[in-house]
């Protein structure tokens, strides 16, 4: 399974002007609504592709070009089969982080992991970090 969770617009790569129109990159999308105005924008991100495996790396940079928000996110496939011919990949295992700098320069962390796809085991927490995960 080598499909990107999320797609970047060669459009994308040059955006630097904060008015323009941010990217489809869904950057609030897990913050809660009433921490939002206490994190740092990004205006422009790179995204990095894993092409043997369904990983991706999205780092996100304010004016001063500065991170200011990362997200990773991995899923781990197996092989099955339904009639021992025919052979396909199902997810068994995902982890996504995602992290934003806030104002104070600490950053608050987001973290889901699906431990088994099959019972729908979604663990969802958050904390705070002095650093940026790496």
């Amino acid at each position: 399974m080598c499909a990107a969770l999320y797609r970047q617009d060669s459009s994308e790569m040059g955006a630097a002007c904060p008015v323009r129109e941010l990217p489809s990159i869904p950057w609030r999308q897990d913050l809660p609504l009433s921490l939002t105005a206490l994190v740092v924008a990004p205006i422009r991100f790179k995204v990095a592709q894993e092409y043997e495996m369904a990983a991706d790396c999205t780092k996100g940079y304010d004016q001063r070009n500065d991170p200011c928000y990362c997200a990773f996110r991995y899923v781990r496939t197996r092989l099955r089969s339904d009639d021992d011919e025919v052979f396909y990949e199902t997810p068994v295992y995902a982890e996504m982080l995602t992290s934003w700098r806030l104002e104070d320069e600490r950053w608050l962390i987001f973290r889901e992991i699906i431990g088994n796809f099959e019972r729908g085991d979604v663990h969802r927490y958050f904390s705070l970090s002095e650093t940026m995960p790496r």
